[in-house]
Protein backbone atom coordinates (compact mmCIF):
# COMPACT_ATOMS: atom_id res chain seq x y z
CA UNK A 1 0.00 0.00 0.00
CA UNK A 2 1.59 3.70 -0.98
CA UNK A 3 1.13 6.50 1.61
CA UNK A 4 -2.52 7.67 2.23
CA UNK A 5 -2.70 11.27 1.59
CA UNK A 6 -5.78 13.60 3.03
CA UNK A 7 -6.88 16.76 1.05
CA UNK A 8 -8.30 19.08 3.52
CA UNK A 9 -8.64 23.12 3.80
CA UNK A 10 -10.64 24.21 0.96
CA UNK A 11 -13.89 23.53 -1.42
CA UNK A 12 -13.87 19.52 -3.03
CA UNK A 13 -16.82 19.09 -5.63
CA UNK A 14 -17.08 15.39 -6.54
CA UNK A 15 -19.48 15.77 -8.90
CA UNK A 16 -21.51 12.45 -7.40
CA UNK A 17 -21.24 13.00 -3.54
CA UNK A 18 -21.89 16.73 -3.50
CA UNK A 19 -19.25 19.30 -1.73
CA UNK A 20 -17.33 17.94 0.94
CA UNK A 21 -14.18 19.69 2.77
CA UNK A 22 -11.63 16.69 2.59
CA UNK A 23 -10.70 13.57 0.30
CA UNK A 24 -8.81 10.35 1.79
CA UNK A 25 -6.12 9.40 -1.33
CA UNK A 26 -4.79 5.60 -1.12
CA UNK A 27 -3.26 4.06 -3.94
CA UNK A 28 -3.99 6.25 -6.23
CA UNK A 29 -7.79 5.89 -5.88
CA UNK A 30 -10.27 8.40 -3.75
CA UNK A 31 -10.91 6.13 -0.73
CA UNK A 32 -13.40 8.40 1.33
CA UNK A 33 -14.75 11.32 0.99
CA UNK A 34 -16.49 13.75 3.86
CA UNK A 35 -14.90 15.69 7.00
CA UNK A 36 -11.10 15.49 7.47
CA UNK A 37 -12.19 13.46 10.43
CA UNK A 38 -13.87 11.37 8.76
CA UNK A 39 -11.12 10.75 6.19
CA UNK A 40 -8.58 10.56 8.86
CA UNK A 41 -11.07 7.75 10.80
CA UNK A 42 -11.15 5.49 7.37
CA UNK A 43 -7.45 5.67 6.29
CA UNK A 44 -5.06 2.21 7.14
CA UNK A 45 -2.53 4.43 8.84
CA UNK A 46 -1.87 8.22 9.64
CA UNK A 47 -2.07 9.77 6.32
CA UNK A 48 -0.20 12.66 5.07
CA UNK A 49 -2.04 15.96 5.19
CA UNK A 50 -2.38 18.65 2.52
CA UNK A 51 -3.79 21.91 3.26
CA UNK A 52 -5.47 23.30 0.37
CA UNK A 53 -5.70 26.40 1.96
CA UNK A 54 -9.03 27.38 1.02
CA UNK A 55 -8.64 26.90 -2.98
CA UNK A 56 -11.02 24.81 -4.48
CA UNK A 57 -10.90 20.85 -5.84
CA UNK A 58 -12.62 19.51 -9.31
CA UNK A 59 -12.38 16.19 -10.84
CA UNK A 60 -9.87 15.97 -13.78
CA UNK A 61 -11.28 17.22 -16.87
CA UNK A 62 -11.96 14.95 -19.72
CA UNK A 63 -11.34 16.16 -23.35
CA UNK A 64 -13.15 13.80 -25.71
CA UNK A 65 -11.82 14.81 -28.92
CA UNK A 66 -8.07 16.30 -29.11
CA UNK A 67 -5.12 15.64 -31.14
CA UNK A 68 -2.06 15.65 -28.35
CA UNK A 69 0.27 15.39 -31.50
CA UNK A 70 -1.03 18.08 -33.64
CA UNK A 71 -1.38 20.15 -30.52
CA UNK A 72 2.63 19.74 -30.34
CA UNK A 73 3.17 20.59 -33.56
CA UNK A 74 1.17 23.72 -33.43
CA UNK A 75 2.97 24.82 -29.88
CA UNK A 76 6.08 24.30 -31.69
CA UNK A 77 5.48 26.58 -34.63
CA UNK A 78 4.38 30.66 -34.88
CA UNK A 79 1.28 31.36 -33.54
CA UNK A 80 -0.25 32.89 -36.27
CA UNK A 81 -4.04 33.69 -35.11
CA UNK A 82 -3.45 37.37 -34.19
CA UNK A 83 -2.19 37.83 -37.59
CA UNK A 84 -5.29 40.05 -39.39
CA UNK A 85 -3.49 40.99 -42.43
CA UNK A 86 -1.21 38.81 -44.96
CA UNK A 87 1.94 41.05 -43.95
CA UNK A 88 1.39 40.29 -40.54
CA UNK A 89 1.14 36.79 -41.06
CA UNK A 90 4.29 37.26 -43.21
CA UNK A 91 5.93 39.22 -40.94
CA UNK A 92 5.35 36.96 -37.91
CA UNK A 93 6.88 33.85 -40.23
CA UNK A 94 9.97 35.87 -40.42
CA UNK A 95 10.62 36.80 -36.37
CA UNK A 96 9.97 32.82 -36.28
CA UNK A 97 12.14 31.73 -39.61
CA UNK A 98 15.26 34.13 -37.91
CA UNK A 99 15.18 31.60 -34.84
CA UNK A 100 15.01 28.51 -36.45
CA UNK A 101 18.11 26.83 -37.42
CA UNK A 102 18.36 26.19 -41.51
CA UNK A 103 17.63 24.06 -43.33
CA UNK A 104 14.97 23.66 -41.12
CA UNK A 105 11.32 24.28 -42.12
CA UNK A 106 9.55 27.25 -41.14
CA UNK A 107 6.09 26.13 -39.72
CA UNK A 108 3.27 28.40 -38.59
CA UNK A 109 -0.18 27.18 -37.16
CA UNK A 110 -3.81 29.08 -37.01
CA UNK A 111 -4.05 31.22 -39.48
CA UNK A 112 -8.11 32.16 -40.48
CA UNK A 113 -8.51 33.47 -43.69
CA UNK A 114 -11.80 34.90 -42.60
CA UNK A 115 -9.98 37.58 -40.31
CA UNK A 116 -7.50 38.65 -42.55
CA UNK A 117 -7.89 41.61 -44.18
CA UNK A 118 -7.68 40.59 -47.40
CA UNK A 119 -10.17 37.28 -46.95
CA UNK A 120 -8.33 35.06 -48.47
CA UNK A 121 -5.77 31.98 -47.60
CA UNK A 122 -2.29 33.45 -47.99
CA UNK A 123 -0.55 32.22 -51.44
CA UNK A 124 2.79 30.53 -52.24
CA UNK A 125 3.99 33.82 -53.53
CA UNK A 126 3.05 35.43 -49.90
CA UNK A 127 5.55 32.75 -48.32
CA UNK A 128 7.99 32.81 -50.78
CA UNK A 129 8.55 36.45 -49.06
CA UNK A 130 9.64 35.10 -46.17
CA UNK A 131 12.07 32.46 -47.52
CA UNK A 132 12.63 30.90 -51.22
CA UNK A 133 15.09 28.30 -50.08
CA UNK A 134 13.68 26.42 -47.49
CA UNK A 135 10.54 24.98 -46.96
CA UNK A 136 7.55 27.79 -45.39
CA UNK A 137 4.57 25.75 -44.47
CA UNK A 138 1.67 27.04 -42.89
CA UNK A 139 -1.49 25.42 -40.96
CA UNK A 140 -5.03 26.51 -40.88
CA UNK A 141 -6.67 27.00 -37.86
CA UNK A 142 -9.09 24.11 -38.72
CA UNK A 143 -6.54 21.67 -39.05
CA UNK A 144 -7.83 20.68 -42.18
CA UNK A 145 -4.94 21.88 -44.57
CA UNK A 146 -2.33 24.01 -45.47
CA UNK A 147 -0.51 26.48 -47.72
CA UNK A 148 2.85 26.27 -48.72
CA UNK A 149 5.40 27.90 -50.22
CA UNK A 150 7.20 27.22 -53.65
CA UNK A 151 10.09 25.21 -52.57
CA UNK A 152 7.50 23.13 -50.33
CA UNK A 153 5.34 22.37 -53.75
CA UNK A 154 8.23 21.23 -56.03
CA UNK A 155 9.66 19.12 -52.81
CA UNK A 156 5.93 17.58 -52.64
CA UNK A 157 6.18 17.04 -56.68
CA UNK A 158 2.65 19.12 -56.62
CA UNK A 159 2.77 20.87 -60.24
CA UNK A 160 0.04 22.29 -62.71
CA UNK A 161 -0.62 18.48 -64.05
CA UNK A 162 -0.60 17.31 -60.33
CA UNK A 163 -4.58 15.75 -60.14
CA UNK A 164 -7.06 17.07 -57.26
CA UNK A 165 -7.69 13.40 -55.40
CA UNK A 166 -11.92 13.34 -54.16
CA UNK A 167 -12.04 14.72 -50.78
CA UNK A 168 -9.38 16.97 -51.57
CA UNK A 169 -8.58 20.53 -52.67
CA UNK A 170 -5.59 21.97 -54.23
CA UNK A 171 -6.30 25.93 -55.42
CA UNK A 172 -4.68 27.09 -58.80
CA UNK A 173 -4.48 30.52 -60.49
CA UNK A 174 -5.46 31.10 -63.94
CA UNK A 175 -2.75 29.52 -66.06
CA UNK A 176 -3.48 26.38 -63.59
CA UNK A 177 -0.08 26.46 -61.42
CA UNK A 178 -0.87 26.23 -57.96
CA UNK A 179 -1.32 28.46 -55.66
CA UNK A 180 0.00 26.72 -51.77
CA UNK A 181 -3.70 26.30 -50.37
CA UNK A 182 -3.63 22.41 -50.13
CA UNK A 183 -6.63 20.77 -48.12
CA UNK A 184 -8.10 17.63 -46.83
CA UNK A 185 -7.51 14.77 -48.68
CA UNK A 186 -5.16 16.68 -51.23
CA UNK A 187 -2.44 16.51 -47.66
CA UNK A 188 -0.90 13.35 -48.44
CA UNK A 189 0.99 14.82 -51.08
CA UNK A 190 2.75 16.91 -48.34
CA UNK A 191 4.12 13.75 -46.31
CA UNK A 192 6.81 12.66 -48.64
CA UNK A 193 7.79 9.30 -50.14
CA UNK A 194 7.56 7.56 -46.59
CA UNK A 195 4.95 9.47 -44.86
CA UNK A 196 1.80 8.25 -43.71
CA UNK A 197 -0.42 8.04 -46.47
CA UNK A 198 -4.27 8.03 -45.48
CA UNK A 199 -5.86 8.90 -49.04
CA UNK A 200 -9.77 10.05 -49.05
CA UNK A 201 -9.95 9.26 -45.38
CA UNK A 202 -9.30 12.59 -43.66
CA UNK A 203 -7.19 15.93 -43.92
CA UNK A 204 -3.91 14.08 -43.10
CA UNK A 205 -1.72 16.34 -40.91
CA UNK A 206 0.62 13.31 -40.09
CA UNK A 207 4.01 15.15 -40.80
CA UNK A 208 7.10 12.40 -40.43
CA UNK A 209 8.28 12.85 -36.66
CA UNK A 210 11.81 10.79 -36.13
CA UNK A 211 12.02 9.15 -32.03
CA UNK A 212 12.87 12.46 -30.02
CA UNK A 213 10.44 14.57 -32.65
CA UNK A 214 7.87 12.25 -31.60
CA UNK A 215 8.79 12.35 -28.06
CA UNK A 216 9.03 16.42 -28.26
CA UNK A 217 5.90 16.87 -29.79
CA UNK A 218 3.85 14.49 -27.57
CA UNK A 219 5.29 16.18 -24.55
CA UNK A 220 4.62 19.68 -25.65
CA UNK A 221 1.01 18.49 -26.46
CA UNK A 222 0.96 16.73 -23.14
CA UNK A 223 2.22 19.70 -21.21
CA UNK A 224 -0.39 21.77 -22.65
CA UNK A 225 -3.28 19.33 -21.35
CA UNK A 226 -1.61 19.08 -18.49
CA UNK A 227 -1.63 22.94 -18.01
CA UNK A 228 -5.47 23.28 -18.31
CA UNK A 229 -7.00 20.14 -15.80
CA UNK A 230 -6.74 17.74 -18.21
CA UNK A 231 -6.12 14.55 -17.33
CA UNK A 232 -7.78 11.93 -19.94
CA UNK A 233 -8.33 12.85 -23.47
CA UNK A 234 -9.39 10.77 -26.13
CA UNK A 235 -6.97 11.34 -29.60
CA UNK A 236 -9.59 11.73 -32.10
CA UNK A 237 -7.65 10.76 -35.16
CA UNK A 238 -4.54 7.84 -34.89
CA UNK A 239 -2.29 6.34 -37.70
CA UNK A 240 0.99 4.48 -36.93
CA UNK A 241 2.48 8.21 -36.12
CA UNK A 242 0.51 8.45 -33.41
CA UNK A 243 0.51 4.99 -32.14
CA UNK A 244 4.21 5.01 -32.11
CA UNK A 245 4.62 8.26 -29.83
CA UNK A 246 1.94 6.81 -27.46
CA UNK A 247 3.64 3.52 -26.86
CA UNK A 248 7.07 4.96 -26.92
CA UNK A 249 5.65 7.67 -24.05
CA UNK A 250 4.48 4.70 -22.18
CA UNK A 251 7.69 2.55 -22.51
CA UNK A 252 10.05 5.39 -20.94
CA UNK A 253 7.20 6.06 -18.51
CA UNK A 254 6.80 10.11 -20.00
CA UNK A 255 2.73 9.53 -20.82
CA UNK A 256 1.24 11.12 -18.08
CA UNK A 257 -2.29 11.11 -19.81
CA UNK A 258 -4.81 8.57 -19.91
CA UNK A 259 -5.24 8.43 -23.58
CA UNK A 260 -7.99 6.70 -25.81
CA UNK A 261 -7.29 6.35 -29.33
CA UNK A 262 -9.62 6.92 -32.50
CA UNK A 263 -8.20 4.77 -35.25
CA UNK A 264 -8.42 6.48 -38.58
CA UNK A 265 -10.98 4.74 -40.78
CA UNK A 266 -7.85 4.02 -43.63
CA UNK A 267 -7.06 1.04 -40.66
CA UNK A 268 -9.74 -0.62 -41.17
CA UNK A 269 -8.00 -3.03 -43.34
CA UNK A 270 -5.59 -3.91 -40.65
CA UNK A 271 -7.92 -3.88 -37.66
CA UNK A 272 -9.99 -6.17 -40.17
CA UNK A 273 -6.91 -8.68 -40.46
CA UNK A 274 -5.61 -8.34 -36.52
CA UNK A 275 -7.72 -11.29 -34.77
CA UNK A 276 -7.10 -9.66 -31.36
CA UNK A 277 -5.30 -6.08 -32.50
CA UNK A 278 -3.33 -4.64 -29.19
CA UNK A 279 -4.09 -2.10 -28.15
CA UNK A 280 -7.62 -2.80 -28.86
CA UNK A 281 -8.60 1.19 -30.12
CA UNK A 282 -11.60 2.71 -28.45
CA UNK A 283 -12.95 2.99 -31.83
CA UNK A 284 -13.11 4.53 -35.37
CA UNK A 285 -12.66 7.83 -36.92
CA UNK A 286 -14.20 8.63 -39.88
CA UNK A 287 -14.91 12.18 -42.52
CA UNK A 288 -18.10 12.82 -44.33
CA UNK A 289 -17.25 16.39 -45.34
CA UNK A 290 -14.70 19.21 -44.51
CA UNK A 291 -14.34 22.32 -42.18
CA UNK A 292 -16.79 24.89 -41.20
CA UNK A 293 -14.44 27.74 -40.89
CA UNK A 294 -12.40 26.62 -43.88
CA UNK A 295 -15.31 26.68 -45.72
CA UNK A 296 -15.13 23.17 -47.02
CA UNK A 297 -17.67 21.57 -45.19
CA UNK A 298 -20.25 20.10 -47.15
CA UNK A 299 -23.22 22.31 -45.58
CA UNK A 300 -25.97 21.48 -48.70
CA UNK A 301 -28.70 23.08 -49.72
CA UNK A 302 -30.31 24.44 -45.99
CA UNK A 303 -28.60 27.79 -46.07
CA UNK A 304 -31.43 29.66 -47.38
CA UNK A 305 -30.76 32.72 -48.39
CA UNK A 306 -26.66 32.51 -48.38
CA UNK A 307 -23.95 31.77 -50.48
CA UNK A 308 -23.38 28.23 -50.35
CA UNK A 309 -20.11 27.78 -49.28
CA UNK A 310 -17.32 25.51 -51.56
CA UNK A 311 -17.52 21.91 -49.45
CA UNK A 312 -17.30 18.30 -50.28
CA UNK A 313 -17.80 15.14 -49.05
CA UNK A 314 -14.76 12.73 -48.51
CA UNK A 315 -16.56 9.31 -49.60
CA UNK A 316 -19.77 8.86 -51.46
CA UNK A 317 -22.77 8.06 -49.20
CA UNK A 318 -22.47 4.22 -49.95
CA UNK A 319 -18.76 4.24 -49.61
CA UNK A 320 -18.99 5.78 -46.13
CA UNK A 321 -22.50 3.87 -45.18
CA UNK A 322 -20.11 0.65 -45.72
CA UNK A 323 -17.14 2.28 -43.85
CA UNK A 324 -19.25 2.83 -40.49
CA UNK A 325 -20.86 -0.63 -41.22
CA UNK A 326 -17.44 -2.47 -40.95
CA UNK A 327 -16.61 -0.73 -37.48
CA UNK A 328 -19.87 -1.95 -36.28
CA UNK A 329 -19.21 -5.27 -37.66
CA UNK A 330 -16.00 -5.41 -35.64
CA UNK A 331 -17.49 -4.49 -32.63
CA UNK A 332 -16.03 -0.68 -32.50
CA UNK A 333 -18.08 2.26 -32.08
CA UNK A 334 -17.63 5.11 -34.85
CA UNK A 335 -16.82 8.81 -34.42
CA UNK A 336 -17.88 10.62 -37.56
CA UNK A 337 -17.04 14.21 -38.88
CA UNK A 338 -20.21 15.35 -39.84
CA UNK A 339 -20.70 19.19 -40.01
CA UNK A 340 -23.02 19.59 -43.01
CA UNK A 341 -27.09 18.52 -43.16
CA UNK A 342 -26.01 16.07 -46.24
CA UNK A 343 -23.53 14.56 -44.42
CA UNK A 344 -25.24 13.86 -40.93
CA UNK A 345 -28.35 12.29 -42.21
CA UNK A 346 -25.32 9.73 -44.42
CA UNK A 347 -23.96 8.65 -40.73
CA UNK A 348 -27.77 8.72 -39.68
CA UNK A 349 -28.41 6.50 -42.60
CA UNK A 350 -25.53 4.27 -41.59
CA UNK A 351 -26.21 4.23 -38.19
CA UNK A 352 -29.43 3.04 -38.63
CA UNK A 353 -28.58 0.18 -41.08
CA UNK A 354 -26.51 -1.06 -38.95
CA UNK A 355 -28.76 -0.78 -36.16
CA UNK A 356 -31.06 -3.15 -37.64
CA UNK A 357 -28.97 -5.63 -38.69
CA UNK A 358 -27.56 -5.88 -35.85
CA UNK A 359 -28.03 -3.96 -32.91
CA UNK A 360 -25.43 -4.16 -30.70
CA UNK A 361 -26.41 -1.80 -27.96
CA UNK A 362 -23.33 -1.57 -25.89
CA UNK A 363 -21.82 0.42 -29.28
CA UNK A 364 -21.87 4.13 -29.39
CA UNK A 365 -21.87 5.65 -32.10
CA UNK A 366 -21.07 9.42 -32.15
CA UNK A 367 -21.19 12.37 -34.89
CA UNK A 368 -17.72 14.59 -34.02
CA UNK A 369 -18.94 18.59 -34.53
CA UNK A 370 -22.20 18.07 -35.84
CA UNK A 371 -22.33 21.68 -36.82
CA UNK A 372 -25.68 22.45 -38.57
CA UNK A 373 -28.00 19.52 -38.05
CA UNK A 374 -31.77 19.76 -38.44
CA UNK A 375 -33.87 19.47 -35.55
CA UNK A 376 -35.60 16.49 -36.91
CA UNK A 377 -32.14 14.94 -37.14
CA UNK A 378 -31.18 15.58 -33.83
CA UNK A 379 -34.61 13.74 -32.83
CA UNK A 380 -33.37 11.04 -35.05
CA UNK A 381 -30.09 11.06 -33.40
CA UNK A 382 -31.88 10.78 -30.32
CA UNK A 383 -34.11 7.56 -31.11
CA UNK A 384 -30.75 5.91 -32.44
CA UNK A 385 -28.17 6.49 -29.48
CA UNK A 386 -26.27 9.25 -31.94
CA UNK A 387 -23.96 11.38 -29.45
CA UNK A 388 -22.88 14.35 -30.89
CA UNK A 389 -19.36 16.01 -29.71
CA UNK A 390 -19.22 19.43 -30.61
CA UNK A 391 -16.45 22.06 -29.56
CA UNK A 392 -18.11 25.49 -27.77
CA UNK A 393 -14.80 27.04 -27.94
CA UNK A 394 -15.17 27.35 -31.65
CA UNK A 395 -18.77 29.10 -31.72
CA UNK A 396 -16.62 31.91 -29.57
CA UNK A 397 -14.04 32.40 -31.92
CA UNK A 398 -15.46 31.84 -35.66
CA UNK A 399 -19.64 32.44 -35.58
CA UNK A 400 -18.75 35.96 -35.80
CA UNK A 401 -17.59 35.40 -39.41
CA UNK A 402 -20.72 32.53 -39.73
CA UNK A 403 -23.22 34.98 -38.84
CA UNK A 404 -22.03 37.83 -40.81
CA UNK A 405 -22.33 35.12 -43.63
CA UNK A 406 -24.93 32.69 -43.07
CA UNK A 407 -26.99 34.83 -40.85
CA UNK A 408 -29.06 33.27 -38.35
CA UNK A 409 -28.20 30.12 -39.91
CA UNK A 410 -24.58 30.59 -38.66
CA UNK A 411 -25.72 31.43 -35.15
CA UNK A 412 -27.06 27.98 -34.82
CA UNK A 413 -23.39 26.56 -34.84
CA UNK A 414 -22.96 23.70 -32.77
CA UNK A 415 -26.64 23.32 -31.31
CA UNK A 416 -25.82 22.38 -28.06
CA UNK A 417 -29.34 23.15 -26.18
CA UNK A 418 -31.25 21.73 -28.60
CA UNK A 419 -29.06 18.50 -27.90
CA UNK A 420 -29.53 19.01 -25.00
CA UNK A 421 -33.80 19.70 -24.60
CA UNK A 422 -33.83 16.44 -26.91
CA UNK A 423 -32.56 14.42 -24.17
CA UNK A 424 -28.80 13.60 -25.78
CA UNK A 425 -25.92 13.45 -23.65
CA UNK A 426 -23.88 16.90 -23.91
CA UNK A 427 -20.62 16.05 -24.05
CA UNK A 428 -17.86 19.43 -24.78
CA UNK A 429 -14.25 18.67 -25.87
CA UNK A 430 -11.66 21.10 -27.66
CA UNK A 431 -10.83 19.73 -31.23
CA UNK A 432 -7.40 21.06 -29.71
CA UNK A 433 -5.43 22.85 -31.47
CA UNK A 434 -8.25 23.98 -33.58
CA UNK A 435 -9.18 25.91 -30.08
CA UNK A 436 -6.44 25.45 -27.43
CA UNK A 437 -7.66 23.00 -24.76
CA UNK A 438 -9.04 24.98 -21.73
CA UNK A 439 -12.28 23.04 -20.58
CA UNK A 440 -13.15 26.18 -17.88
CA UNK A 441 -13.50 28.40 -20.94
CA UNK A 442 -15.38 25.86 -22.89
CA UNK A 443 -17.99 25.51 -19.89
CA UNK A 444 -18.10 29.53 -20.06
CA UNK A 445 -18.51 28.84 -23.93
CA UNK A 446 -21.80 26.34 -23.92
CA UNK A 447 -23.16 28.41 -21.00
CA UNK A 448 -23.20 31.66 -22.53
CA UNK A 449 -22.45 31.66 -26.51
CA UNK A 450 -20.46 34.56 -26.08
CA UNK A 451 -18.40 35.08 -29.38
CA UNK A 452 -15.14 37.28 -29.21
CA UNK A 453 -17.30 40.23 -31.57
CA UNK A 454 -19.66 40.33 -28.35
CA UNK A 455 -22.81 38.49 -30.01
CA UNK A 456 -24.72 35.56 -28.75
CA UNK A 457 -24.92 32.44 -31.05
CA UNK A 458 -28.22 31.19 -31.26
CA UNK A 459 -30.62 33.01 -28.84
CA UNK A 460 -30.16 34.97 -25.69
CA UNK A 461 -31.24 32.70 -22.43
CA UNK A 462 -34.63 32.38 -21.94
CA UNK A 463 -35.47 32.41 -25.74
CA UNK A 464 -36.25 29.54 -28.15
CA UNK A 465 -33.85 29.32 -29.81
CA UNK A 466 -30.92 29.61 -26.83
CA UNK A 467 -28.30 26.91 -27.65
CA UNK A 468 -26.56 27.17 -24.29
CA UNK A 469 -26.72 24.79 -21.10
CA UNK A 470 -26.69 25.26 -17.84
CA UNK A 471 -23.42 25.20 -15.99
CA UNK A 472 -23.70 22.30 -13.94
CA UNK A 473 -24.62 20.49 -17.66
CA UNK A 474 -21.78 22.09 -19.73
CA UNK A 475 -19.54 21.11 -16.38
CA UNK A 476 -20.54 17.08 -16.53
CA UNK A 477 -19.49 17.86 -20.63
CA UNK A 478 -16.20 17.78 -19.64
CA UNK A 479 -16.01 15.54 -17.05
CA UNK A 480 -18.64 12.83 -16.36
CA UNK A 481 -20.70 12.63 -19.04
CA UNK A 482 -17.59 12.78 -21.29
CA UNK A 483 -16.11 10.10 -19.28
CA UNK A 484 -19.09 7.40 -19.60
CA UNK A 485 -19.00 8.44 -23.75
CA UNK A 486 -15.10 6.90 -23.24
CA UNK A 487 -16.32 3.89 -21.20
CA UNK A 488 -14.54 5.46 -18.05
CA UNK A 489 -16.80 4.97 -14.99
CA UNK A 490 -13.76 5.58 -12.53
CA UNK A 491 -12.36 9.51 -14.15
CA UNK A 492 -14.62 12.43 -13.99
CA UNK A 493 -15.81 11.80 -10.70
CA UNK A 494 -14.50 11.86 -6.96
CA UNK A 495 -16.20 9.38 -5.82
CA UNK A 496 -14.29 6.52 -3.41
CA UNK A 497 -13.60 3.93 -5.49
CA UNK A 498 -12.78 6.55 -8.25
CA UNK A 499 -9.54 7.16 -9.51
CA UNK A 500 -7.72 10.27 -7.60
CA UNK A 501 -7.55 12.03 -10.92
CA UNK A 502 -8.41 15.90 -9.72
CA UNK A 503 -6.83 19.85 -10.49
CA UNK A 504 -6.94 22.31 -8.04
CA UNK A 505 -8.31 25.81 -8.63
CA UNK A 506 -7.78 29.50 -6.95
CA UNK A 507 -11.17 29.77 -6.83
CA UNK A 508 -14.62 28.43 -7.30
CA UNK A 509 -15.38 28.41 -10.75
CA UNK A 510 -19.23 26.92 -10.52
CA UNK A 511 -20.09 29.73 -8.15
CA UNK A 512 -20.62 32.58 -11.03
CA UNK A 513 -20.41 32.07 -14.69
CA UNK A 514 -17.98 35.05 -14.93
CA UNK A 515 -15.44 33.37 -12.61
CA UNK A 516 -15.33 30.63 -15.26
CA UNK A 517 -13.04 33.15 -17.44
CA UNK A 518 -10.65 33.89 -15.07
CA UNK A 519 -10.06 30.71 -12.83
CA UNK A 520 -6.54 29.25 -13.01
CA UNK A 521 -5.40 25.56 -12.64
CA UNK A 522 -2.47 25.77 -10.12
CA UNK A 523 -2.41 22.09 -10.03
CA UNK A 524 -3.14 18.72 -11.87
CA UNK A 525 -3.00 15.20 -10.52
CA UNK A 526 -3.22 12.11 -11.54
CA UNK A 527 -3.74 8.45 -9.83
CA UNK A 528 -3.30 10.57 -6.22
CA UNK A 529 0.13 11.91 -8.26
CA UNK A 530 0.74 15.71 -9.43
CA UNK A 531 1.54 15.99 -12.37
CA UNK A 532 1.48 19.88 -13.14
CA UNK A 533 2.16 22.43 -10.74
CA UNK A 534 2.10 26.23 -12.27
Amino acid sequence: MTAELVLHGGTIHTFTEGVVPAMLVRDGRVAAVGSADDCRRAAAGTPRSYDLAGRTVLPGFVDAHVHPLLLGDALGSVDLSPARSIAELVQLLRRHAATVPEPAAVTGYGYDQSKLAERRHPSRADLDAVSTDRTVRVQHVSGHGYVVNSTALRESGITADTVTPPGGRIDRDAAGEPTGVVFDAACDLLTGPSGVKIEGHGPNFHLPLDVPGRAATLALGQRQLLSVGVTTVCDAQVTARERLAYQEAEQDGSLRLRTHQLTLSSGLDELEARVNPSPVPLGVKLYADGSVTARTAYLGQHCDGCARPDGYLYHEPDELIALIGRAHRLGLPTATHAQGELPIDIVLDAVERCRRADPRTDLVHRIEHCGFPTTAQIARMAELRVVPVPQPMQVTLFADSLIDEYGDYGGRFYPTGDFHRAGLPVVLSSDGPVTMPDPLRAVHSAVTRQTVGDLVAGGTAGSVANQGVATATAFAGVTTTAARLLGCHDVGALAPGSLADFVVLDTDPTQAVERLRTAAVLETWIGGERVFAA
